[in-house]
């Protein structure tokens, strides 16, 4: 069930309504909530709601395990098994299947490995991280052994379990033992959800558009055509994912749990260091802690440090895909955070930016190189193969084609307005929260109103689903 659909409008409502009445009583509000999003959840399908329950119910027993042992750390073992192997059979098998058969092939080994008919069920690669950081969090006693109540809801959550953001064990349980602590603001709220809407419902689904077939068939476009198909990726991942991540965040604003920040405006970042500390924010907080930090971070030298960047980078691009190109993607970034550290340490030596003419130019400098390389990233990350990427970007320095055919105002209208959000994103929700905080009741209903029918009339008659469901 999308957020975005009519279907869900009513499920809220009258979820919401509810709410506001089982507030008052921790308990029952707990039972609801997890009510609620076992029924949320299996709208997409039985088979994956019966996944869901078994995978909490094996990691709470291994969890209760972890707290009564003097063995503890067979069990994290254990429930890092289970859980890396639980991503490895629903997510990864056929590719590991594919690469394995494919091997032996070139090798004319003989071999009778079998593909199997296996969907990844609806956001286990967001459950399965947060079931993760929990057990690594107990194992690390920072943690105590929640009530299988508290676990089961934190883990199924129905606002952020098809796509985040990942949300902490210990900020999440506070704020569900104390459903009336967070006091929101309306005003808040209805940002939060009609900047989601806009985001989603109309600049997403209109960029979608322009994306699919040159990604398809990139040999058919010319080279300006591949540069804007790959421009309008860049802007389309990024309304896509942040829309979705305002209107969890809305959502949960509604049941009584703070917003957690999951982009900040990432393509201002004038590095890759700091693209990564304004893009998906939960994530690679989560890749910091229970990747990077665990492999050694930056305790053991320079060369270590380099080899746990990449290694973490190379996860977290496997992470959202079963396919080589993600761990193209993964390596590019690993490599590009590398060469951004060099940098700093060069910089400490030779100070460019402390050249008169060289200062005034670099913020712009460095934001086209980063701009460039996120975007030539993004390629790998939305093409079928790697390939397919290389066909792609190689079009975009050479292609055969001269014939331009992305000649749409429409198209660099909503590029020019995802800048807009891009760079002044935070200014433009203060001055919605400014005008929508004028004490008159009738205009906060007028204006909010017209701007939902302009959402609605600007977007398509069916929307795409959420990318980031596929991961």
């Amino acid at each position: 069930m999308l957020f975005t659909t009519y279907q869900f409008l009513l499920f809220f409502i009258i979820t919401f309504i509810i709410a506001i009445f089982l507030k008052r009583k921790v308990v029952p509000y707990k039972i609801f909530l997890l009510l609620i999003s076992l029924i949320f959840y299996s709208f997409w399908n039985f088979s994956f709601l019966a996944l869901l329950v078994t995978s909490t119910i094996v990691n709470y027993l291994l969890l209760q395990s972890l707290f009564v042992t003097n063995d503890r750390q067979i069990f994290l073992i254990m429930g890092l098994t289970f859980n890396i192997g639980f991503l490895g059979v629903f997510k990864y098998y056929n590719f590991f299947t594919d690469t394995l058969f494919n091997l032996l092939n070139t090798l004319n080994i003989q071999s009778n490995l079998q593909l199997l008919q296996i969907i990844a069920p609806v956001g286990v690669s967001f459950y399965t991280f947060r079931i993760i950081s929990h057990l690594v969090d107990c194992y690390n006693q920072k943690l105590e052994c929640p009530s299988f109540l508290d676990y089961t809801v934190y883990i199924t959550y129905f606002p952020q379990i098809a796509s985040g953001p990942i949300a902490r064990a210990k900020e999440f349980y506070s704020q569900l033992n104390s459903p009336n602590k967070y006091d929101y603001q309306i005003e808040e709220v209805t940002t939060l959800i009609l900047s989601g809407l806009f985001k989603k419902y109309t600049l997403s689904s209109f960029l979608f558009n322009f994306t699919q077939l040159p990604f398809l068939s990139p040999q058919q476009y010319s080279s300006i055509d591949l540069s804007l198909a790959a421009i309008s990726y860049s802007c389309l991942i990024y309304v896509d994912f942040s829309g979705y991540s305002d209107l969890a965040n809305g959502i949960s604003c509604l049941l009584g749990f703070k917003p957690i920040p999951n982009f900040n405006m990432p393509y201002r970042a004038l590095s890759l260091q700091e693209f990564w500390r304004r893009w998906h924010i939960s994530l690679s907080e989560w890749l910091r802690d229970y990747v990077y930090i665990p492999l050694g971070g930056n305790k053991n030298g320079k060369f270590s440090k380099y080899i746990n960047l990449l290694l973490t980078m190379l996860i977290g691009g496997f992470w959202h895909g079963a396919g080589l190109n993600f761990i193209v993607w993964g390596a590019i970034h690993g490599l590009g955070l590398i060469v951004n550290h060099l940098w700093q340490d060069l910089s400490k030596f030779v100070r460019f930016t402390k050249i008169p003419f060289l200062s005034s130019l670099a913020p712009i400098f460095f934001w086209v190189i980063t701009f460039c390389f996120i975007t030539c990233s993004w390629i790998f990350f939305n093409s079928s193969s790697s390939e397919s990427a290389m066909i792609f970007l190689y079009g975009i320095i050479h292609s055969e084609v001269n014939t331009f055919q992305f000649n749409f105002w429409q198209l660099y209208l909503v590029i020019a307005i995802v800048a807009l959000i891009n760079f002044y994103g935070n200014q433009l929700n203060k001055l919605f929260l400014t005008v929508l905080s004028v004490k008159s009741l009738l205009f906060q209903v007028v204006l909010v109103s017209l701007l939902v029918y302009s959402i609605l009339m600007l977007g398509p008659n069916t929307v795409p689903p959420f990318i980031y469901f596929n991961f």
